[in-house]
């Protein structure tokens, strides 16, 4: 019995050993602890970062460039306000300096009617001097009133002196005023048009830098209050299930307490360092932002000025060609005109040159018939008649020599008769000439007339020889010659 509770009690010990390696220690439980805690605080550490980089502080950042945002639209309506005021400024000056341009105008038209009244008056006093002037003159007793009016008419003459300085240098003034005016009024109006310009610029500029601002932080920042709520919802959903935990050991109390302390003074040094970086990179945000809205205003100003020159060179360009075209149609029609102009000169000059060519053969012709006549004289030289009485020679067909002959002679006209020379003109015939034209006359010799001193029937003159003839028809041909070159 005794072996058998021996044995009982050995089958207890085993029994026992068996129960206390079951059985949990300290440090077992304390790295469970530990483990927990050092998750928590990577977590806690991860929240903070979390929460100072997307939570309050990017927040504040917010709002100190929303506050940035409306002090410069603030300060960009105070400038709108500054530049309508001074439009209206330069509105009210303009419409001063019109209706001190009228006021001149007025002025002016004044003076030239009184000018006009004067000069009227002078003409009369003068009129009126002139007429005592003329009645003094002829003798006429003239009125009392000649030193009245004399008077009178030194007192217009000085007042229309005095009125045409006084014209002269008003219109001097007022159209110095007119000018300054004019470039006042040029002045304001450009200004006018640059502040309008630079207004509309400022707008669109401040559009797009809330445009840009709230592109480039609210929108960014939509999704950032779900993420931190929903950690800060797992935080607190963990710091709960290990709340019920109690902690048995005071060093693991403390070393939780230290993590604590470590963990909150990181987060604020963290937050401190984050706060004074994104405040940083806020203002350097807002600076590039500001730079951008400007040089997108700029650029779009420049787009417009380049389409304008490029507008306005395409119709200078299209006027030109225009003009081009226009002149080339002209000088192609004057061209043209004188091409045909030219061709007509050429026809014409043909034409004379054949003109010409009929002109000397005609010649010619005239000088192989003068150079006949010319030798038939020669040959044919009559000697001096005497002075005898007239005797009647009666012959079929002819009268006497006084009466002529009418049988056919020499020359229908007065040959050899009264006239001293063949004919009635210096050549040998009517006319000048020994052509065509009648030259030697009809045939027919003409009648040699009666003298009427009694004498011979060749009225008493010399008998013409071979060379006066000749250098007779040499005359006649140099004039023939003349009338050639003039055709």
């Amino acid at each position: 019995m005794y072996n058998s509770g021996y044995s009982h009690t050995k089958m207890g010990l085993a029994a026992k050993n068996l129960h206390k390696s079951k059985e949990r220690s300290c440090g077992y439980y304390m790295r469970i602890v530990l483990f927990f805690s050092s998750l928590i605080q990577s977590l806690i550490i991860v929240s903070l970062v979390l929460f100072l980089v997307y939570g309050e502080p990017q927040q504040t950042v917010e709002e100190k460039r929303i506050q940035e945002l409306e002090q410069s639209y603030s300060r960009l309506s105070l400038e709108n306000v500054a530049l309508r005021a001074k439009e209206k400024n330069l509105t009210l000056q303009l419409n001063l300096t019109l209706t001190i341009k009228k006021l001149c105008e007025n002025n002016i038209t004044n003076i030239r009617r009184q000018a006009d009244y004067a000069i009227l008056t002078v003409n009369s006093m003068r009129k009126n001097w002139a007429e005592c002037e003329a009645k003094r003159s002829n003798g006429v007793p003239c009125s009392t009133n000649d030193k009245y009016l004399e008077h009178r008419l030194k007192q217009t003459e000085e007042l229309q002196k005095l009125l045409r300085a006084n014209f002269t240098e008003q219109m001097h003034v007022a159209k110095l005023e007119l000018e300054n005016t004019q470039k006042d009024r040029i002045r304001y109006r450009l200004e006018a048009i640059e502040l309008r310009r630079e207004k509309a610029l400022l707008e669109e500029r401040l559009d797009i830098y809330e445009k840009k601002c709230k592109e480039d932080f609210i929108k960014s920042l939509q999704g950032i209050p779900d993420v931190t709520k929903e950690f800060l919802k797992r935080v607190d959903d963990l710091f709960s299930k290990h709340i019920s935990f109690q902690l048995t050991c005071e060093k693991q109390s403390l070393q939780l307490e230290n993590i604590r302390a470590n963990c909150s003074s990181l987060s604020s040094e963290v937050e401190n360092k984050l706060q004074l970086y994104l405040d940083k990179v806020g203002s350097q945000i807002t600076q590039t932002v500001g730079e951008n809205a400007k040089c997108l205003t700029e650029n779009k100003r420049l787009n417009e000025d380049t389409s304008w020159c490029i507008r306005n060179r395409s119709e200078i360009i299209e006027g030109n060609k225009k003009i081009l075209k226009q002149t080339q149609q002209n000088n192609d029609k004057e061209v043209e005109h004188l091409l045909l102009d030219i061709r007509k000169l050429n026809a014409n000059t043909n034409l004379l040159e054949n003109s010409l060519s009929v002109k000397n053969i005609e010649i010619k012709m005239l000088n192989d018939k003068v150079n006949d006549l010319n030798a038939s004289l020669s040959v044919c030289k009559t000697p001096p008649f005497p002075r005898t009485p007239t005797i009647p020679f009666m012959r079929p067909g002819v009268s006497s020599f006084g009466t002529g002959m009418s049988s056919p002679g020499l020359g229908s006209n007065p040959g050899l008769g009264s006239n001293p020379g063949l004919g009635s003109n210096p050549g040998l015939g009517s006319n000048p000439g020994l052509g065509s034209n009648p030259g030697l006359g009809s045939p027919s010799l003409g009648t040699f007339g009666s003298n009427p001193s009694g004498g011979s029937p060749f009225g008493g003159v010399k008998p013409i020889t071979g060379g006066d003839i000749t250098a007779k028809i040499n005359q006649h041909l140099k004039e023939l010659h003349q009338y050639a070159k003039t055709d």
